[in-house]
């Protein structure tokens, strides 16, 4: 896939991951639209239902048509499940969402046709206790949810899950804690770059459908 004026569509694309991948397709002329909760060409939360469908609608509308969506959106806070009262709001923001934009971006993807790359998280990989319950679970369901599309009406989708990012906050975080105490283990430290040339790689490789492309600060990529 050439993405050297393709439409694009980037959730969370305002700030850290989302904000770095973004640049990179304007970089490589392709036309982006932002999807935020706080700035951007779409500004929308992705926690409420129903929002997502709305999003693609507008971003179709302004690009004419859509030949990649990215599905980066994502987080959480504390409190956390069980504790919390809205644990269901993270789910809708990293999963139901997801699921919502694929579905609702499918019939303009199937077009030229697109992809979609889904951005999950190593919190949905492992066996260890992670306090953030609702994010785990979720981006363990975007990375199935991934594999079980793989290829839709020629639409390739493909995720990458990356370990613990040096984005801003993270680093934010850093002056007051240490690496072990915010990372799953192994606790390394990947750059931001590194995930979005692995965006890329899963855009530019029509090979590629139903794969997750596993990044950990140190060490090379890897399909899970």
């Amino acid at each position: 896939m050439d993405v050297s004026g393709c439409a694009a569509l980037v959730t969370g694309g305002a700030s850290g991951i989302g904000a770095a991948i973004a640049a990179d397709l304007r970089g490589a002329g392709a036309r982006v639209v932002v999807a935020d909760r706080w700035r951007g060409e779409i500004v929308t939360d992705l926690s409420e239902p129903g929002n997502a469908r709305q999003m693609v609608a507008d971003a179709v509308e302004r690009l004419g048509g859509l030949d990649l969506l990215v599905n980066n959106a994502g987080g959480y806070s504390s409190p956390t499940y069980p504790i919390n009262e809205d644990w269901r709001s993270p789910l809708e923001l990293n999963l139901l969402a997801v699921m919502e934009a694929i579905r609702h971006a499918l019939p303009s993807l199937a077009r030229s046709p697109g992809c979609v790359v889904n951005v999950a998280s190593s919190a949905g990989q492992g066996a260890e206790p992670y306090r953030g319950v609702e994010y785990a679970v979720a981006k363990a369901g975007v990375i199935r949810l991934t594999t079980a599309l793989a290829t839709v009406d020629g639409v390739r989708v493909n995720c990458v899950s990356p370990h613990t990012v040096a984005t801003e906050a993270v680093l934010r975080a850093l002056e007051t804690e240490r690496l072990e105490e915010i990372a799953p283990p192994p606790p390394t430290l990947l750059q931001v770059d590194d995930v979005v040339a692995g965006v890329r790689r899963l855009i530019e490789d029509d090979s590629l459908s139903g794969q997750v492309l596993v990044l950990s600060g140190g060490e090379d990529p890897s399909f899970l």
